[in-house]
């Protein structure tokens, strides 16, 4: 039997041990403060097959893009894809057209130039499609703010605030409407139960195929 490589155990106040492949193929065990080594490993070898299948299908996924940032380089908006241009002379910043026009004075910069130029967009199409999604579900988010977030797409705050990662705004709409719609449910249904999938599903019936598509193609979207 092949080992398996564990990067991480993380220990908290939870109640039972899981388990977690990474879309980028690691391998991470979450379990309660006082669990021994024996148990979490006795977990392992009982769930071998499982981990071996989910790390074979993360490395088939789409591989995350390494951007360089260089001319005909491509970067995706709401799921069509733009070749960078760098375009001399003043302009008036980045523009999107059939390619994502960038002037050559933010070159020095280009990276944190672009990211700048997500947010704002993503701040714009995001809070329009929120707003869009309270005025149908007559549920109301005490706030809408976009984040720096790497590994969440959106989360549900406590009070009610909705926050979503800029990096979303690369997806498809149907795409983001899913994050959004899963997010607003959480307004009423802070967990994952039954009760929960049962209202996503009243509000989007083939939430199923959105949240595949998310799984399987979110290193596309790590930028």
């Amino acid at each position: 039997m092949d080992e398996i490589h564990i990067d991480k155990v993380l220990r908290s106040r939870r109640r039972t041990i899981a388990l977690i492949v990474t879309p980028e193929a690691r391998v991470i065990v979450r379990a309660p403060l006082k669990t021994p080594a024996a148990l979490i490993d006795d977990f392992i070898k009982k769930h071998h097959g499982w981990i071996w299948k989910k790390v074979a299908e993360m490395k088939e996924r789409p591989q995350a893009i390494a951007h360089a940032y260089e001319e005909g380089e491509i970067f995706w908006f709401l799921g069509r894809s733009y070749p960078l241009h760098i375009i001399d002379g003043p302009g008036a910043g980045i523009q999107r057209t059939d390619r994502l026009c960038v002037p050559r004075t933010t070159t020095p910069d280009i990276r944190s130039g672009i990211q700048r130029w997500y947010r704002a967009e993503a701040a714009q199409e995001i809070r329009s499609r929120c707003m869009w999604f309270s005025m149908m579900t007559g549920y109301s988010p005490a706030s809408v703010r976009i984040t720096d977030a790497r590994q969440r797409w959106g989360s549900c705050t406590n009070k009610g605030g909705l926050n979503f990662s800029w990096r979303l705004i690369q997806a498809p709409l149907e795409i983001v409407d899913y994050v959004i719609v899963h997010e607003f449910v959480h307004l009423r249904q802070p967990d994952h139960s039954q009760k929960f999938w049962t209202k996503v599903e009243a509000l989007m019936p083939d939430y199923d195929l959105r949240r595949k598509w998310l799984r399987e193609n979110e290193r596309l979207l790590k930028i």
